[in-house]
């Protein structure tokens, strides 16, 4: 795939969430960089101008922590460790790492101390993306600390014994909402003294021959959820290999939003997409469901349901249109979607529909292509563009595969499991200094902390005075000390208007009326919010929680991001954030509408 001459930079997968994401960056900064096993990688390739450490899931000081299999003592070519690679490097090198008191995660303010060629065009002081646990407590001897966080050092820089400059970050440089970041990798780059030469070939050009080469003569059996990623996917196989060797089906799963399977379907007719079916499932779904509150369980059961219907389709296409071993199953998978799912050295987040056992096995039997496998959303969305797909088609929010199944929460039982005296004495220390007042909720959702799985609980906080001024950084600060601070908590959520009475966890299973009610507070939202281009996707969410008079409790989620690996919150206007809650609660069975204010990490995007 590239040309083997090139200079390039080694990114050693410790199995962090962002490892491939910082080959991305390098590359659009003009420089070859790809991916190595750290267990058997050796530094002496004459190609390899710098190494790179990522991040990884587990701790340095641990029986199973992956390591390197040669001295790094002997490097002779510079090497830049980050999150858990910033760890190993200290600790290879004699320092010392430990967990402490506190953990950071998401938007933290750090403060160069040192001069470093690390942070040339870097302000003195600037936000950057976090998210560990342990941290480096005592240097190697030799190596100078470069940069500090409110806890912890957060770069350091040394040499080897060959002279090679080292460094360590324990942020994300590579992440969209690291300030300075590309300044950072870019700074890394001029240490390696290496060409600018990295110039790829079309994108989709390199795609469309790939799936050519992969199909042969078979015909493509896509599933269309109608988001960007399988459209731009439907895109590409037209283009590789015609219309009539491309059969399309979606699944209504009653799980979609207010009329989107209809206006689907038209959209890609209108241009010019042959060979649509659809598959009415939405009774199939919902007794399958039934009764599950899980997220994984029920992430593998959509995943499950997703390939059963699809096997009932082409049981009928293969009695008129297609034979068995004629066809090969594609799907629109993103990287985010793999990584999340997890594979040998990276902690499973949450279960794609897309990543179910049963898909695993037609992969490992060759039965499935996947063309976007390796690009973020930022790049599919780029692809379409090329392709030609209309803007407002490619730029659509991004909708998830299981819909609006995995953004109605359920609950199993009316009882909380547990009081939470103790931790919110804790909470409303943490937050009282900023005006609010709160409460942990008797729900769990998923979350990344330090490139593991979280399922905690969420905490609600609310202004003490409705006449309080409000601001967003105030709250997303109160967000992230709360987060870092109480290990219970994994969300923060806020709440325009003060809780005047208790909310109530309810037995709520996923029903045709919870999808429809929250099918009509999602429309009206989106619509209302269509305009604002900065909102880059914004999940609404049911909850299993209800006031006194046995109305629910919902929530949104805007968020900014580029490509979900990381995402922060919108900050709204108050104003209009103030008339769209108090229309919704005109909406029947709707008592609220509560504001997601978490990063990424520590949550997910969505909620399930």
């Amino acid at each position: 795939m590239f040309e083997k001459n090139l200079k390039r930079i080694a990114v050693l997968d410790f199995g962090g969430q962002y490892a491939h994401l910082i080959t991305k960056r390098f590359r659009e900064l003009g420089v070859l960089a790809e991916i190595y096993n750290p267990e058997t990688f050796l530094p002496n390739d004459s190609k390899i101008a710098g190494i790179v450490f990522s991040g990884g899931p587990k701790s340095v000081y641990g029986k199973d922590a992956y390591n390197i299999t040669w001295n790094i003592l002997d490097l002779k070519i510079p090497l830049l460790g980050i999150c858990y690679g910033h760890q190993l490097i200290a600790h290879l090198y004699g320092g010392k790492v430990e967990e402490g008191p506190s953990k950071e995660y998401g938007p933290t303010i750090i403060r160069v101390t040192t001069p470093s060629q690390l942070f040339l065009k870097t302000a003195d002081q600037f936000q950057v993306w976090m998210s560990h646990g342990d941290h480096v407590a005592k240097l190697p001897e030799g190596f100078t600390s470069t940069a500090i966080s409110e806890s912890v050092i957060v770069a350091f820089e040394g040499k080897s014994k060959n002279n090679s400059p080292v460094f360590g970050v324990q942020f994300h440089p590579e992440v969209f909402h690291s300030e300075f970041g590309s300044n950072i990798l870019n700074n890394f780059l001029s240490v390696c003294q290496i060409e600018k030469n990295w110039k790829p070939a079309s994108m989709s050009q390199n795609i469309i021959e790939d799936i050519r080469r992969k199909a042969q003569n078979k015909k493509l059996f896509l599933l269309v959820s109608g988001g960007v990623d399988s459209l731009v996917c439907l895109g590409l196989l037209i283009k590789a290999v015609g219309n009539e060797r491309v059969v399309s089906l979606h699944v209504d799963t009653g799980f979609m939003r207010l009329n989107e399977s209809t206006e689907i379907m038209n959209y890609l007719r209108t241009l010019g997409f042959d060979n649509l079916r659809i598959a009415q499932a939405e009774e199939r779904f919902l007794k399958a469901l039934d009764g599950v509150t899980e997220p994984e369980e029920k992430r593998n059961i959509i995943g499950k349901l997703f390939v059963d219907v699809l096997q009932d389709e082409i049981k009928i296409l293969e009695k008129s249109e297609l034979k068995e071993n004629e066809w090969m199953l594609v799907q629109g998978t993103i990287y985010p979607d793999t990584i999340e799912t997890g594979n040998k050295k990276a902690a499973k987040i949450k279960t794609h529909h897309n990543r179910v056992p049963e898909i695993e096995r037609m992969i490992e039997n060759g039965q499935v292509i996947e063309p976007l496998q390796m690009l973020y959303k930022d790049e599919v969305r780029a692809i379409g563009l090329e392709l030609g797909l209309p803007a407002d088609l490619i730029n659509r929010h991004p909708f998830p595969g299981p819909g609006l199944a995995i953004r109605i929460l359920t609950s199993g039982t009316d009882t909380p499991e547990k009081d939470f005296n103790h931790e919110e004495k804790k909470l409303n220390e943490l937050i009282s200094p900023y005006g609010f007042e709160g409460k942990i909720l008797p729900i769990k959702s998923v979350g990344v902390q330090g490139d593991f799985r979280t399922y905690r609980h969420p905490a609600v906080i609310w202004p003490k005075s409705e006449t309080q001024n409000l601001d967003w950084n105030a709250i997303r600060t109160c967000s992230t000390n709360v987060i870092n601070h109480l290990a219970t908590v994994n969300r923060l959520v806020f709440s325009l208007f003060p809780l005047k009475e208790n909310v109530y966890l309810k037995k709520t299973t996923l029903t045709k009326d919870q999808a429809d009610r929250l099918r009509s507070l999602d429309d009206y939202l989106m619509k209302s919010l269509k305009n604002i281009s900065e909102i880059w996707q914004m999940p609404v969410v049911s909850l299993p929680l209800y006031d006194s008079t046995n109305r629910q409790i919902f929530l949104m989620r805007p968020v900014t991001s580029m490509d979900a690996m990381t995402a922060d919150a919108y900050g709204m206007d108050f104003n209009l954030l103030k008339n769209l809650i108090l229309k919704a609660r005109q909406i029947s069975n709707v008592a609220d509408v509560w504001y997601d204010v978490t990063s990424k990490p520590p949550g997910t995007i969505e909620w399930e």
